[in-house]
C-alpha cells in the first residue's frame, strides 16, 4: 500500500486524512504523522498500518490526559483510573502514564506537596485528614508522609484549630458546657486535628477538661 495523499482536515487542523492507493484509509493526529514520518509516496504494510492506528489511540489517550491536567494536578493513580474508564486498554494507558511521568506531567511528590499545602492553608484541615485525602488519591504512604512533614512542620496547627474554634465560640457558649465541648471536639476531629492541638484550644475557648477526645 502506498500513501498517495495526506490532507488537512477542514474542521480539525491538527489532524490529517491519509489516503492509501488513492482511497481514504484513516485520519490521525499531526503528531502521529510526525512520529511515523508519514509522507506521500511511502509504502506501508498492513502491520505498519496497525501500528499507526495504535499510535493514534495512544495520542488520543495522551491528549485526554493533558485535558485532565488542565483542570488540576492529578496523582498517578487518579490519572490511571480516569484513563481506564475511557477504555483505551491497559497497554495504551501504561504507555501514556510512562510518557507523562517521564515528561514530569505526573509527579506524585509534587502532587502530594501541593495537595497538603492546600489542605493546611486553604481548607484548614489537620494533618490526619490531609493524609486520608492523599491516600484516597492513591499517593503512597511514604510519599504522603514526606509531603505532610514538609507542610505541617511549618504549620501552627494549634493556631489554625483555635481560629476555627473561635468562629463557633459564641454559638457553643449558649449550650451546656459538656455538650459544647463535645461538639467542638467533634468538629476539630473531623477536620483532622489531633489531641495535642484540640485539647489546649477547647480548654482555652470553652474552659474545663477535654476528657472527650478519643
Amino acid at each position: 500500500m502506498i500513501i498517495t495523499r495526506i490532507s488537512e482536515q477542514k474542521r480539525r487542523p491538527n489532524r490529517r486524512n491519509i489516503y492509501l492507493d488513492s482511497a481514504f484509509a484513516f485520519g490521525c493526529n499531526v503528531n502521529v504523522v510526525a512520529k511515523f514520518r508519514l509522507r506521500q509516496g511511502m509504502s506501508l504494510t498492513e502491520e505498519q498500518v496497525r501500528e499507526i492506528e495504535l499510535g493514534e489511540v495512544r495520542q488520543e489517550c495522551f491528549d485526554a490526559a493533558l485535558r485532565l491536567l488542565q483542570t488540576r494536578l492529578q496523582s498517578t493513580a487518579e490519572m490511571r483510573r480516569k484513563l481506564m474508564r475511557k477504555e483505551y486498554g491497559q497497554t495504551i494507558v501504561d504507555a501514556v502514564i510512562a510518557d507523562l511521568t517521564r515528561l514530569e506531567y505526573l509527579n506524585d511528590e509534587r502532587f502530594a506537596k501541593t495537595k497538603a499545602a492546600s489542605a493546611a492553608e486553604h481548607k484548614q484541615h489537620g494533618r490526619r485528614r490531609a493524609k486520608i485525602e492523599l491516600l484516597k488519591a492513591g499517593v503512597k504512604g511514604d510519599v504522603a508522609d514526606r509531603a505532610l512533614d514538609d507542610v505541617y512542620d511549618a504549620t501552627d496547627s494549634v493556631a489554625v484549630a483555635r481560629q476555627l474554634a473561635l468562629k463557633q465560640a459564641a454559638r457553643l457558649r449558649k449550650l451546656d458546657l459538656l455538650v459544647a465541648r463535645r461538639r467542638l471536639i467533634g468538629m476539630l476531629q473531623r477536620r483532622g486535628f489531633d489531641y495535642d492541638a484540640i485539647k489546649p484550644v477547647v480548654d482555652e475557648v470553652l474552659g474545663g477538661e477535654a476528657r472527650d477526645v478519643d
